[in-house]
């Protein structure tokens, strides 16, 4: 216990030192303080990336880091993220803006985790052909109902928000994925969590839908996992 705790106390004054003076000798001594991902940062990382999180390759392929970036409403969910997250950032969220294709204004928070070794079994997972995609078997080997709460909120939600529409239907981002990679997928998930689900067009990507009848089942499965900030992507109509 003595040791784990020197080690957290080492790592906390490292990182208050790289926040102010970002140095390489420091940094590769920061990463040295820091093991594998917990299992719940692991479930959620997997959940996230089959979101709109973005995983970049660094140093010849020897690390990865993750980019993550959600809406100024969102910013409450960023911070929760950023917590779970800490100890692999060095720079706070910071906010952006961009003009989007409707050419209006978007405000958005961003972050990055730090480049290493730790996340390359993700890698081995969602780098395909040096592009992001997905392994077979992904769903049924590595998603849990952590995951998958984590999965839905990112980018996309409830098929329709008109409130006088009674369609409970989910959606899945899956943009980042070819369509034989999200066939694939929602015949796993289908199995796996007992979903009605099927494949739609959206923005000429196919996404995953599922499917009205299923809203209760997986409301019910990825209730607890849900964080409060985005309930709102999953309240009834």
């Amino acid at each position: 216990m003595e040791n784990n705790k020197n080690i957290k106390n080492t790592n906390k004054i490292l990182k208050t030192f790289l926040k102010g003076s970002p140095n390489s000798k420091w940094l590769k001594e920061y990463k040295r303080t820091l093991n594998n991902l917990s299992n719940i940062q692991w479930e959620m990382f997997i959940g996230l990336i089959l979101g709109d999180v973005s995983l970049q390759m660094q140093n010849k392929r020897k690390t990865n880091r993750m980019k993550f970036e959600w809406e100024d409403k969102n910013k409450i969910y960023t911070n929760h993220i950023y917590t779970v997250f800490d100890v692999w950032i060095l720079s706070p969220s910071h906010k952006k803006m961009r003009i989007n294709i409707n050419d209006k204004i978007v405000y958005t928070w961003s972050f990055q985790i730090i480049s290493h070794e730790a996340f390359n079994p993700l890698s081995d997972l969602f780098i395909v052909n040096k592009n992001k995609g997905v392994i077979n078997n992904l769903i049924n080997n590595y998603l849990t109902l952590v995951g998958l709460a984590y999965w839905f909120p990112d980018y996309y939600g409830k098929l329709g928000y008109n409130k006088s529409s009674k369609n409970q239907g989910l959606v899945l981002n899956t943009h980042s994925f070819r369509i034989e990679e999200v066939e694939i997928m929602s015949i796993e998930l289908s199995n796996k969590f007992d979903l009605n689900i099927e494949i739609k067009l959206n923005k000429n990507k196919s996404v995953i839908l599922i499917k009205s009848e299923s809203y209760t089942i997986f409301t019910y499965i990825t209730n607890s996992f849900f964080n409060p900030s985005m309930r709102y992507k999953i309240s009834k109509l």
